[in-house]
């Protein structure tokens, strides 16, 4: 099978798992819930021939897909062992072919999906993705020829400001608490209300404190303390089993922060961990519930504490990050808290979100073997179109040589109370291994955690000195004392930034002969022929600022310039001019890997015609962050140049900042670019207005008069929290109603209102059907975000039930003669109905091999054995009858040996609308 590529990962709707997501479920993934079942009629067959791939029993897992109608089929993949309780969720991915974000079965070993075809797909051209590697292949594909190094850090400057992992003055002290649980939509067992505590002690003259909240990620959730090799993903633990207290392993922060004043709290939710496989969104609305019932429980302790809600800041870690997001949506501006910024720390965003008008810094490991394609960039990416007046700085914060584990003591072996592992999965010694120069140890690791973490809470709390701390953050070649050599990049958006975007505020101008210039679209593509996308043919890195292929969620768009020879310019006109006389000129610019070092200077031209060339920060030699197949994550890194003095120049009026290629050649994508200010200015204390989506049921019904199918058209409701008040738009996708259907579609929202229904065409019918779910996935666009982004349709069949009876011309038979079974529907059907009949044991003398041709036999085996009875030789014949059909004929040939052998019986099981049943036939010699 072909090496697995980057660019299959597509999840038709973005759900969270494992969803899941997605997601028919509708981005990974704990599941959603499982796609209908085909309704069997006397029995179900695979959709097409065997293939080898299909059969039980390899060692990585067995495929089956079976016919749905309507050109929809279930794909399963069915593990030899349980499934990790991780962070990412199993995407099915095949070229060419959309698949619902797939669901994974409480046993957490099958992973079932729906794809809609013209024709069955073959379990030879599907793979199972699991952060980053195929489960159905042996071997764990980034680690492929992995020994490339690691491209050298930029020159880095200390930060003026003091080391953010410094600890503070003040005396800490430790307490847990545990509140009543909480029964959470479509979880049985409630989730449990823990609180591990550290602050700076009563007496300590700290102020009035912000709060810090933690919230763990997608782990293992009871271990056996006797055992290193048991674990149980049942809830409530109990026996022998032990919670793991995956709370406790940011406490090393916690400490910190409490020295420095802060209080912080991190809660616990393995109830969310071993329920979230039933809910389409993977958990993360639970998570946001249980962030906010303990913020509600905070206020109550406010006094007592010292604590100011006034100045919340949530850090997520893994699924956590996705779920202190979704509450940061959710928290009206009028709660007795604010949330006044957030860090996510190795997120998923399998919803796409980001929290408008509040602060995000987002912390990407490079080596995360968990949540592999470093999702999170979209909390940055996504929120720079939402709305313009929104000032909240976004960050994205890249740690190369860090794993997606090591954040959380309890999740790092040697440290931990339960066994547990480093998530990335190659050799020791190749890149982003244990071994590899480039890897951060466990506690270098934390080490970058702490300075991030606590400069972020600095940033976002303290309005005297935060502001210090923002060269962390957006960009800046910047580093502290306390994580040492460890190679730490960043950029941003918002933040007061003046932006320049691609096809919006700035548009190509004329390029020299040297350079080839466009606009492309944020797009990865299974082709290099779609010459509109960005990521044409990318099948070996992961591009998180792009959109997969049929993914669905709204791209943008980009510059994108390549040179071969010295010489070479290129880049972008402003439709407003940009003023660089006090703020320094940025662009997040992403480099091809596969030309290497580049050399690139910036030309910048004024209204009057003046001109100035100006070389980035750190020299115009610019690397690629690393150069190998499945390593390379082409991210963008910060450009940035003080324009301010440039000779000849109106810093105050730039019109055009152009890109001047050097010598070797260069290929590079240019996402937006913005004049920067030293100091962010307050977030606005607002809320951007929510949409969710909601879920309805709808019968088929009946065409008019004599008609055989009859469009209609379903409603399915959203409403909009908080008050539109400019015209704002969403777009939505729906999947699953019928073959090929994919509708993708703007909704127009007018200010003030408050409600209304997405249209959705199905078909009526007087064919039995199966019930199909229409999934629905939103996104914002302009004034609006998302909040229950998933609804659905279900559309219920009210045609009669299928089924086949079954009828025998002759239940005596002469050698030489078949035997002949008759089967009719009971009702038409709009999917494929198989009549099988299998041969049984019965009394008396039951026919043998010898006794069917032996043309016959060799369906069944290579060695005939004649005197071996057929219902020892696993013999059955079927026939399909195809969706509207409303017959088959299954024959048996009997032999004509010319021997007196007296009466045998052959016994056919059939299983129809009767029931099963056995239908003995009897034979006699020819006359």
């Amino acid at each position: 099978m072909r090496p697995y590529p980057q660019r299959v990962r597509t999840r038709l709707l973005a759900l969270a798992t494992v969803p899941v997501v997605a997601g028919l479920a509708l981005t990974t993934a704990p599941a959603a819930p499982a796609a209908p079942a085909a309704r069997t009629a006397p029995a179900s067959a695979p959709a097409d021939e065997p293939d080898p791939a299909d059969q039980p029993g390899r060692d990585r897992g067995a495929w089956r897909v079976t016919a749905l109608g309507e050109g929809r089929y279930e794909v399963t993949w069915t593990s030899p062992t349980r499934l990790p309780t991780n962070t990412d969720r199993p995407v099915v991915t095949g070229a060419g072919l959309d698949f619902a974000e797939p669901t994974v079965d409480a046993a957490g070993r099958t992973v079932q999906t729906v794809v809609t075809a013209d024709a069955a797909p073959r379990a030879a051209d599907l793979d199972v993705v699991l952060s980053g590697d195929r489960l159905d292949e042996p071997g764990f594909d980034p680690a492929a020829g992995a020994r490339a190094p690691v491209s050298a850090a930029p020159p880095t400057t200390p930060l003026p400001a003091a080391d953010p992992a410094t600890p503070g003055p003040f005396r800490t002290v430790t307490s847990d608490y545990e509140l009543p649980g909480v029964k959470l939509r479509g979880m049985p067992e409630p989730i449990e209300m823990v609180g591990h505590v550290v602050e700076p002690a009563a007496d300590a003259a700290t102020g009035p404190r912000p709060l810090v909240l933690f919230l763990h990620g997608r782990h293992g959730v009871c271990y056996d303390p006797t055992d290193p090799d048991a674990y149980s993903d049942r809830w409530p633990c109990s026996g022998r089993f032990e919670e793991i207290p995956s709370q406790l392993g940011y406490d090393y922060v916690q400490r910190l922060l409490a020295s420095q004043g802060y209080a912080t709290v991190s809660v616990r939710v393995n109830g969310i961990n071993a329920q979230d496989y039933r809910l389409d969104d993977g958990g993360a609305d639970a998570r946001a519930q249980i962030v906010r019932r303990h913020l509600d429980h905070w206020a109550d302790l406010a006094a007592e504490h010292q604590v100011d809600l006034s100045r919340v800041v949530l850090v997520g870690h893994s699924r956590g990050g996705e779920g202190v997001d979704r509450a940061s949506i959710q928290v009206p501006a009028g709660a007795p808290y604010t949330i006044a910024g957030q860090v996510l720390l190795a997120p998923t965003d399998f919803a796409s979100h980001t929290a408008p008008y509040v602060p995000t810094v987002t912390v990407l490991p490079y080596c995360d073997g968990d949540v592999f394609d470093i999702q999170g960039q979209k909390f940055t990416d996504v929120g720079r179109d939402l709305t313009n007046d929104d000032t909240s700085l976004k960050s994205s914060v890249l740690v190369m040589g860090a794993n997606h584990n090591f954040f959380n003591t309890e999740w790092t072996p040697g440290i931990a109370a339960a066994p547990s592992s480093d998530d990335w999965g190659g050799g020791a010694g190749q890149v982003c291994g244990r071994r590899h120069p480039g890897r951060l140890s466990a506690a270098e690791q934390r080490a970058v955690g702490k300075a991030y973490v606590a400069g972020a809470v600095r940033l976002f709390t303290d309005a005297t000195d935060g502001s210090d701390y923002l060269p962390l953050f957006d960009g800046s070649h910047v580093t502290v004392p306390s994580i040492g050599d460890a190679d730490v990049r960043s950029h941003a958006i918002g933040g007061g930034r003046d932006e320049r975007r691609p096809g919006i505020e700035a548009t190509p101008t004329l390029a020299n002969g040297r350079a080839e210039t466009k606009l492309c679209a944020g797009v990865t593509t299974y082709t290099p022929f779609d010459v509109s996308a960005c990521g044409r043919d990318i099948d070996d890195a992961v591009t998180p600022h792009w959109v997969p292929q049929g993914e669905g969620t709204p791209a943008r768009t980009f510059f994108e310039m390549s040179w071969s020879r010295a010489g070479a310019v290129g880049g972008l006109r402003f439709s407003t001019p940009l003023d660089l006389s006090v703020d320094r000129l940025e662009l997040r610019t992403i480099l091809d890997p596969d030309h290497g070092p580049i050399d690139l200077r910036l030309r910048l031209t004024d209204g009057s015609g003046g001109t100035a060339v100006v070389v980035p920060e750190g020299g115009p030699r610019v690397a690629p962050l690393l150069r190998k197949r499945y390593l390379t994550k082409m991210w963008a890194q910060s450009l940035y140049a003080d324009a301010s003095s440039a000779s000849g120049l109106d810093a105050s009026d730039v019109r055009s900042v152009e890109l001047l290629g050097g010598d070797g050649g260069g290929h590079v994508w240019v996402a937006d670019l913005a004049a920067a200010p030293a100091a962010t200015p307050a977030a606005p204390a607002q809320r951007m207005p929510t949409v969710s989506l909601g879920t309805v049921t709808v019968p088929e019904g009946d065409p008019a008069g004599d008609r055989r199918e009859e469009d209609r058209l379903a409603r399915v409701p959203f409403t909009i929290s908080g008050t539109v008040t400019r015209p704002s738009k969403f777009v939505v996708l729906t999947a699953g109603q019928e073959r090929g259907s994919r509708n993708r579609f703007v909704v127009d929202v007018a200010p003030g209102q408050t409600r209304g229904t997405i249209p959705v065409a199905y078909t009526a019918d007087r064919l039995d059907d199966q019930p199909i779910d229409v999934q629905l996935a939103a996104w914002g666009m302009r004034g609006l975000t998302t909040d229950d982004y998933l609804g659905r349709l279900r559309i219920t069949d009210d045609d009669p039930d299928a089924d086949l009876r079954v009828s025998v011309p002759r239940r005596t038979v002469r050698e030489g003669q078949d035997v002949v079974l008759r089967f009719r529907t009971t009702a038409p059907a709009d999917y494929e109905l198989y009549a099988v009949a299998e041969v049984v044991r019965g009394p008396g003398e039951n026919l043998r091999q010898a006794d069917v041709p032996a043309a016959f036999m060799e369906d069944f085996t290579d060695r005939v054995r004649p005197r071996r009875p057929l219902y020892r030789s696993y013999v059955y014949v079927s026939q399909r009858i195809r969706a509207g059909g409303d017959s088959a004929t299954l024959t048996i040939p009997v032999a004509r040996d010319g021997r007196r052998e007296g009466t045998e019986r052959l016994y056919l099981r059939v299983r129809t609308a009767d029931g099963r049943q056995t239908i003995p036939i009897t034979v006699r010699d020819a006359a």
